[in-house]
């Protein structure tokens, strides 16, 4: 999901009829990188890029729009004037559904890029498929230091001791809210949920003064809600330790959120709208419009809602740490990460070459400054260019502090799950019976549980894992 290309596209469409209606904490340490017997690693001959007699060409399949479209660009316009061993070329696609649909056609067909950006629970399955040279093997050949690394950035996508992809475009959900409805309704705007029983119980005061939560259907946020309680999402330490055989959501926390989720629905202390679709970005569009207070979205969509949604009359942003915490708990690693796709020695090496220029300190400080998305690198964190872009718009910062917080043990290192988008469309299929159908939460709850256990057994006979 590109979560900011449909809200551009939509908020660009909806700004003549709104304009008619006047319209610092601990980073953490990280779990061991290397297993007592490290796994054999396929060769990453970063002397082929020295060998070349011509620049070489490479392709990058990425998802980016809007403010994060043009910083990416930026970014690849830089590293091509850098250098003239490698020139890029961007190849925009409509969003990660549809890069991991084409990456996964481009399996039968051998039509694969040099690199590709895909989407963090595309991990198992792209281990899986065997087409990607993990990084590790780039990592080991070039003596490559991750010791400025956040330390959860890097850690997401190692399995079993291997470093799969590069993280680059790392995003977590945060609270986007406006003061101004707030204020209106008699609550402290710069006291925003911190809990999810306070975000339900502020939501029901809001609604007093006119104003709904804006609850965006996306399965994401039980993942999410059950880090921030420490609960694992998956057995096998979120099938760290293991492949995962089964969801561990069916548990106390679990029906403790969908029972809240629920609750505000039926109240209409919450208004649902699609993740995907013409609908997507209603729930940010509702906060331009007057009709919501709040709602909880990826922060990688913060560079273009801080570029719209302020010019709208009566908006008063605010962006806060996704409410839900609890001691112990911490938000996950979303967002995408860079694979190395070509078998080619030369076009690995200058792959390889590109994965580092987007790793500086320098591209992630400028990337993390004009997108919302949070700086894999902690020294980038500290850059002037940063701290400056932090210091406009403190609301760029909530992300990172936030991923820095909390804990770093099995529940906050995030589900690696083959089958894991038939797990978030049982989910989200179970959420919907609740809101539409009036399905108990309990059931809603043990439905979303077998179909996903179902679909986590047949992925895993099919691969033969």
């Amino acid at each position: 999901m590109s979560r900011a290309r449909q809200f551009a596209a939509v908020a660009a469409g909806a700004a003549l009829f709104l304009g008619a209606c006047g319209g610092a904490a601990s980073t953490g340490t990280s779990a061991p990188k290397t297993p007592s017997t490290t796994p054999a690693l396929p060769t990453c001959s970063l002397d082929a890029l020295s060998k070349a007699t011509a620049p070489v060409q490479i392709t990058m399949w990425e998802s980016m729009t809007q403010a994060n479209g043009q910083a990416l660009s930026y970014l690849t316009d830089q590293f091509n004037r850098s250098q003239t061993k490698v020139h890029v070329t961007l190849v925009q696609q409509a969003g990660y559904d549809d890069t991991f649909a084409k990456f996964t056609a481009g399996l039968a067909t051998g039509h694969l890029p040099d690199l590709a950006q895909m989407e963090d629970i595309n991990l198992q399955q792209v281990i899986d498929s065997k087409a990607a040279l993990p990084v590790q093997s780039c990592i080991n050949a070039a003596h490559y230091s991750e010791s400025d690394y956040v330390p959860r950035t890097v850690s997401y996508w190692t399995v079993d001791g291997v470093q799969w992809a590069m993280p680059f475009s790392v995003s977590n959900p945060v609270l986007i809210y406006n003061k101004a409805s707030f204020t209106k309704a008699g609550l402290n705007p710069d006291d925003p949920p911190a809990t999810l029983a306070a975000y339900a119980a502020d939501a029901a005061i809001l609604k007093k003064a006119g104003y709904a939560a804006g609850l965006k259907l996306d399965p994401w946020h039980l993942e999410q809600w059950s880090a921030l309680a420490g609960q694992l999402y998956v057995n096998h330490d979120n099938g760290r330790s293991g492949r995962a055989t089964a969801v561990a959501f069916d548990n106390a926390t679990g029906l403790g959120i969908f029972t809240t989720l629920s609750q505000m629905v039926r109240s209409g202390d919450a208004v649902t709208n699609s993740a995907t679709g013409s609908s997507d970005y209603d729930n940010l569009l509702g906060i331009a419009q007057g009709k919501y207070a709040m709602t909880i979205d990826s922060s990688a969509v913060l560079g273009t809602v801080y570029q719209l949604l302020p010019q709208y009359k009566g908006v008063v942003l605010g962006v806060a740490p996704m409410p839900g915490r609890t001691d112990g708990g911490g938000v996950l690693v979303g967002g995408s990460a860079l694979y190395i796709l070509s078998k080619d020695p030369a076009h690995q090496a200058a792959a390889w070459e590109l994965l580092t220029f987007l790793d500086e300190p320098s591209s992630q400080a400028y990337w993390a400054a004009h997108t919302g998305y949070v700086p894999v690198r902690q020294s980038a964190a500290q850059s002037s260019l940063l701290t400056s872009a932090w210091s406009a718009e403190p609301g760029l910062q909530v992300a990172y502090q936030q991923l820095i917080q909390g804990g770093n043990g099995p529940a906050e290192a995030g589900a690696v799950i083959g089958a894991y988008n038939d797990v978030r469309s049982a989910v989200l299929d179970a959420e919907e019976s609740m809101y539409i159908n009036g399905v108990a939460p309990a059931t809603a709850l043990k439905n979303a549980a077998n179909a996903a256990n179902a679909a986590i057994t047949a992925y895993n006979q099919r691969i033969g894992g």
